[in-house]
C-alpha cells in the first residue's frame, strides 16, 4: 500500500482526531496504523493543500483453526465538515478497498457508526459474536479466585503467549500486542499462580468498548473471576451500569457457564465486510467444503446483462448463486447457517466446516 508524504499524512492523521475526539490525539489508541513502526496506512484526498477525506487501512492475517483469512481493515473513515455531501468517503473507500486488495486481501472489514452508508456501498453485516451483559447486581453469581492484580509491562509477554493460544485470532507480533496494551483506558488484568501468569483481561480502550471487557484468555472459571473483579473494580469507582463481555462464538463452555449464572446474551455481528476477491473467497469455499466439491465463477446471462455467479458442485448437484453472495455463505450475520444449509441439500455436500468462525478481538479493531 503507498505511502503518503510525511506532510499529508499528518495532515490526515489531524483531520481524524478533530473529527473523532475534538483535536485529541489518536496514535496511542491505534498505534497499529498511526504509529510508523507498525503497518497500518493512512489513506487521503487532498485538495488545494487540505485534506479533505482521510482513513486508516491495514492488512491483518486471521488466523481461524487450521485456516488463514487475509483480510482489510478499514477505520477512522472521516470528511471536512465543509466537504461532506460530495462522494468524498465513497471515492476514499474506493481506493482503500482497490489497495487492500492489492496487498492481498480478500475481505474487507470495517466497524460502523452508521452502517446504512456502507450497506449502501456494498457493505454487509458478517460473522458473529456473541454479547453478555452483566447487571452490577449479578456479580455475586461469578466465583472470584486469588492472584488477581492490575498488569504491568513485564506481563506483556505472557499476555501474547495467552493470546496466540485462541484458535480464532489475529496473527500479530508480540511488539504489536506490547504496544495495544499500552493504549489509554484499557484496565487490564491478570491472575498468577505462582510464577506463571494464566488468565488476563482487557477492559475499555481509548474512546471505545466503554465498560465492555473486549479481549480475555485463560480457563473459563478464570475468566469469569476477572470479568467479577473488573466489576468491582468499577463499582469502586462509582461507575454505573452494566458491564459487557465480547466472546467468538466458539467458546461454546464459557457460554454454558455464563447462561448456568442467568446472563442474558446477544447475538451480534462482528462488522461490515465487503469481498474484494472473489477467486481467492473461492478458494477457501473449496478448501472448506471438501474433496468432493468442485467451485467455479461462470459467466451467466440474466436478462440480457453477464454477470458472474458462484457455481458449487457436489455429488448430489450444483446450486448457483450471486458473487457478491459468497460472504452469506462464509461469513454470514450471526452465524446463521440457513444459506449453508441449502446449499448442502443442492449439493449432497456436508459443509460442516462453515460458516467460518472468524474472529476480532477488541484490540485489533481499528
Amino acid at each position: 500500500m503507498e505511502q503518503l508524504a510525511a506532510s499529508v499524512r499528518a495532515r490526515a492523521v489531524a483531520l481524524m482526531e478533530q473529527v473523532l475526539r475534538g483535536g485529541a490525539p489518536l496514535a496511542a489508541e491505534y498505534p497499529l496504523v498511526l504509529d510508523p513502526r507498525f503497518p497500518g496506512r493512512v489513506l487521503a484526498i487532498e485538495e488545494r493543500g487540505v485534506v479533505v477525506s482521510a482513513c486508516a487501512a491495514l492488512v491483518r492475517d486471521f488466523v481461524v483453526g487450521q485456516h488463514t483469512v487475509r483480510a482489510g481493515l478499514i477505520g477512522s473513515v472521516v470528511t471536512h465538515p465543509e466537504h461532506r455531501g460530495r462522494g468524498l468517503a465513497t471515492e476514499l473507500l474506493l481506493r482503500a478497498e482497490r489497495a487492500l486488495a492489492q496487498d492481498g486481501a480478500w475481505l474487507a472489514l470495517l466497524w460502523a457508526d452508521d452502517p446504512l452508508f456502507y450497506d449502501e456501498r456494498g457493505w454487509r453485516p458478517v460473522g458473529c459474536e456473541l454479547d453478555f451483559v452483566l447487571e452490577s447486581w449479578q456479580e455475586g453469581r461469578l466465583a472470584g479466585a486469588s492472584g488477581i492484580r492490575a498488569a504491568a509491562p513485564d506481563d506483556w509477554g505472557a499476555i501474547h503467549r495467552l493470546y496466540t493460544r485462541q484458535r480464532e485470532r489475529v496473527d500479530r507480533s508480540i511488539d504489536e500486542t506490547r504496544a495495544l496494551l499500552a493504549g489509554p483506558g484499557i484496565e487490564t488484568l491478570v491472575i498468577q499462580r505462582e510464577r506463571d501468569v494464566v488468565a488476563y483481561s482487557c477492559l475499555g480502550r481509548g474512546g471505545d468498548f466503554a465498560r465492555t471487557i473486549h479481549e480475555w484468555s485463560g480457563a473459563d472459571q478464570d475468566v469469569l473471576a476477572l470479568v467479577r473483579a473488573h466489576m468491582q473494580r468499577a463499582k469502586a469507582r462509582g461507575a454505573s451500569g452494566p458491564t459487557y463481555l465480547l466472546t467468538p462464538p466458539t467458546a461454546r463452555t464459557l457460554h454454558e457457564r455464563l447462561r448456568g449464572c442467568g446472563l442474558t446474551c446477544a447475538d451480534g455481528v462482528l462488522a461490515q465486510g465487503k469481498l474484494l476477491d472473489p477467486q481467492a473467497a473461492c478458494a477457501l469455499l473449496a478448501a472448506l467444503a471438501g474433496p468432493q466439491a468442485v467451485v467455479s465463477i461462470e459467466t451467466l446471462v440474466e436478462s440480457a446483462e453477464s454477470r458472474p455467479h458462484i457455481v458449487l458442485r457436489g455429488p448430489a448437484g450444483e446450486s448457483i448463486l450471486p458473487e457478491n453472495d459468497l460472504l452469506d455463505v462464509l461469513l454470514p450475520a450471526r452465524g446463521r447457517r440457513t444459506r449453508v444449509e441449502a446449499l448442502a441439500r443442492e449439493t449432497g455436500l456436508a459443509l460442516d466446516a462453515l460458516p467460518l468462525p472468524l474472529f476480532a478481538w477488541g484490540l485489533d479493531s481499528i
